[in-house]
């Protein structure tokens, strides 16, 4: 067998008698496909731990949850503001595992990690500069989530619109007004909010 390029991770000793095309499987080939099987299981139990935590988080009951007559309503809005929550970890938690997979797989067959760090890190700045708006949308947007400033069926006065809030996400809340119009506010533009369903401070 051809030797192994400068950086390639080789096959262990004790398999040195055996064919070519055994001790290629051994080095780097098997490294990664054990990297990219624990990098799988690591993702399945974040997302488990995450669901659990978040899971238990939004049936626990608040201290703003027990001063509200509707208890139904508060309970269904703190699950849902968890879930949502929790669905935002386990996005970012898989993203973060498997870049770190594929970064050790890289090294695996003799790519540098550092040159992949960089290059990456070159191009979510520019990224991050292009979509400045979309990424303060999305920071605004789980603030108002953890915080639990308004949630779907609140009555809000969002300074442009004033309705019932009918939909959200990250990224925009959706009212309708008084005279049926629907108003699409990304979060980021929203400066303050007035929310005349909640009278009682969030916990």
């Amino acid at each position: 067998m051809t030797a192994l390029a400068p950086g390639v991770l080789a096959a262990p000793a004790f398999a040195e008698s055996w064919p070519g095309w055994a001790r290629f499987l051994m080095g780097a080939p098997l490294r990664i496909a054990i990297i990219l099987v624990l990098a799988w299981l690591t993702v399945i139990v974040l997302h488990a731990v995450i669901k659990h935590v978040t899971g238990r988080m939004g049936k626990r009951p608040g201290r703003a949850d027990a001063a509200r007559t509707d208890a139904a309503y508060a309970a269904a809005r703190r699950e849902s503001r968890f879930k949502t929550l929790g669905s935002v970890l386990s996005s970012a938690s898989t993203v973060v595992v498997w870049v770190l997979a594929v970064c050790l797989a890289l090294e695996a067959v003799g790519v540098n990690p550092g040159l992949i760090i960089t290059s990456v890190g070159v191009a979510g700045l520019g990224l991050g500069l292009g979509a400045q708006s979309l990424v303060k949308d999305m920071l605004t947007g789980l603030l108002v989530l953890m915080e639990d400033q308004y949630g779907i069926g609140d009555t809000i006065d969002a300074g442009p619109a004033t309705g019932v809030v009918e939909s959200m996400s990250l990224r925009i809340t959706i009212l309708r007004d008084q005279d049926g119009v629907l108003w699409y506010l990304p979060n980021g533009s929203i400066t303050r909010i007035g929310n005349r369903s909640q009278t009682v401070a969030p916990d």
